[in-house]
């Protein structure tokens, strides 16, 4: 026993380690993406300002160049699409292999291309998969083991959030609630060095700003807490109506069996965004920061509400690379504005308008992908405002139960089962994946294994539970040994099998 722990301590400090240096590749990797993308901004600005004919062919020769790499990026590298949230959460479950280069690569050009052409999509999400694919590069060039290997992913993909918004607490968050929706310190702790390790890298080549210039000046009073209750409300809807879109457009694009169609109707679509209304194109960084010095007309919000919606959904339907946070967060600061504006005549609410913007964020952020904690974390961290957290937390739990009662999934949920369903994105290699994993379950008191023997219970898959964790004590485990709410499971499982033991054995 004594070796077993002694070895167990290893890990862990060869864990915490390796997760520094996993920091420092994944924040390299997601600073430099993060560079380009606010280069391509920049130069997507020039490419709509002139209507000529000069300029508009060389608009179409751009968007044909630019269509025929991510066609070939996609090809080389076909778990490289869409924000690659869903691919990181099923390469954790065994479900997936993606190839490290041809992914940050893929990534990395692709979504500088989008992004210039103007797709409505953020940059979260593909730097989420940058940090997780450049940990699995440290992790194999260091010749760790498989296990050890995906919580190096899990930290790396932590990191790459933490440098792309310098949100290393949220990068922490989302480790533990969307990647692994249970707490572990093989989880939190390498997430939290990988967060720090690659904001500091942010911070020395970016600069130590926020993601967002900005901030709460005062809190919302308690007399005025019934507006995150509205808003909280009109996030929710917006949200699963977000969430519906999304899949409505991936369905649409599914259908379309050519490429030169698919990527035409696409092109298509972003060149007439471009020139009629050109605020709706890209992230929307830029038209979040706008909002936040200039009260919109109601009718200018809605605009940019439904354009954002639509053309947000539309583009990441296509399948190429890109995420939705930033998009979502302008969608989100709409519905705060657009509160605003419908209140302000008959509330006295004018000091209080960037509280409804920041309230919005959040809000979306809870309907969308429905973990509660991060979006506060997140909005918090990236407007530098810790001020009002009453009110953030009222707004998202009303935008998450109003979800809830639409039984809309969230999204990332949504997609990953999409393509776990999509036998084309897994190579015949990826299909024999028969490796085993380690994982660890803390058992609720909503899990009906909890108060049986190990022998009663009917796991859906074979396991092996290696040890139980109980008051800080570890045992293994006989048949007769009941499970109590609150212990901790580290199980010996098929990588294959681990969704649906991951789905028995967590309280959702």
């Amino acid at each position: 026993m004594k070796n077993h722990f002694d070895d167990k301590r290893k890990l862990i400090f060869r864990i915490l380690v390796d997760s520094i240096i996993v920091g420092i590749v994944a924040g390299l990797f997601s600073v430099l993406y993060r560079f380009i993308i606010s280069k391509m901004d920049i130069y997507r600005g020039y490419l709509y300002a002139d209507s000529n004919i000069k300029s508009i062919l060389i608009l179409l020769a751009i968007a044909i160049i630019s269509s025929y790499v991510i066609y070939k990026l996609l090809k080389w590298a076909p778990l490289s699409g869409g924000s690659g949230i869903p691919q990181i959460r099923a390469e954790i479950l065994g479900k997936f292999q993606m190839e490290e280069v041809p992914t940050i690569t893929s990534k990395i050009i692709g979504g500088g291309l989008g992004n210039l052409m103007g797709f409505s999509l953020g940059r979260e999400g593909p730097s989420i998969q940058i940090g997780g694919a450049s940990a699995k590069l440290v992790g194999k060039f260091l010749k760790r083991e498989p296990d050890e290997i995906k919580y190096l992913i899990t930290a790396g993909a932590a990191a790459g959030l933490a440098a792309a918004f310098n949100a290393p607490l949220a990068g922490c968050i989302f480790a533990i609630e969307e990647l692994h929706k249970s707490y572990s310190k093989y989880v939190l702790l390498p997430a939290l060095i990988a967060s720090i390790t690659a904001n500091f890298i942010s911070f020395v080549l970016m600069g130590p700003e926020t993601a967002f210039s900005f901030a709460v000046a005062e809190s919302l009073p308690m007399k005025l807490i019934w507006v995150a209750i509205l808003i909280g409300i009109l996030t929710g809807i917006i949200g699963v109506f977000y969430n519906t879109l999304i899949v409505k457009f991936q369905d649409m694009f599914k259908k379309i069996s050519s490429p030169i169609v698919k990527y035409g109707l696409l092109m298509a679509v972003t060149i007439l965004i471009g020139f009629t209304f050109f605020k709706a194109t890209g992230g929307g960084h830029g038209l979040l920061e706008e909002m936040s010095l200039n009260k919109f007309s109601v009718v200018y919000i809605l605009m940019i509400l439904l354009a954002k919606l639509f053309y947000t959904t539309f583009c990441y339907g296509s399948g190429v690379q890109g995420g939705i946070f930033l998009p979502v967060l302008v969608i989100g600061g709409c519905c705060g504005s657009l509160i605003f504006s419908m209140l302000r005549n008959a509330v006295p609410i004018d000091q209080f308008y960037i509280n409804f913007l920041i309230l919005g964020m959040s809000g979306i952020l809870a309907s969308v992908v429905r973990s509660p904690i991060l979006s506060i974390i997140l909005v918090s961290e990236m407007t530098k405002t810790f001020e009002h957290l009453i009110a953030l937390s009222i707004v998202v739990i009303v935008s998450y139960y109003i979800a809830e009662a639409f039984k809309v999934a969230p999204i990332y949920d949504t997609l990953l089962e999409r393509q776990l369903k999509d036998k084309n994105l897994l190579s015949p290699v990826e299909r024999e994946l028969g490796n085993y994993s380690i994982f660890e379950y803390t058992m609720t008191e909503n899990l009906e294994v909890v108060g049986k023997r190990l022998r009663e219970i009917d796991f859906p898959k074979h396991v092996i539970v290696l040890s139980i964790e109980r008051d800080g004590q570890e045992f293994i485990p006989n048949a007769d040994d009941y499970i109590q709410s609150a212990d901790k499971l580290t199980v010996l499982e098929d990588a294959t099998d681990a969704l649906d033991i991951d789905k028995f054995l967590k309280y959702e």
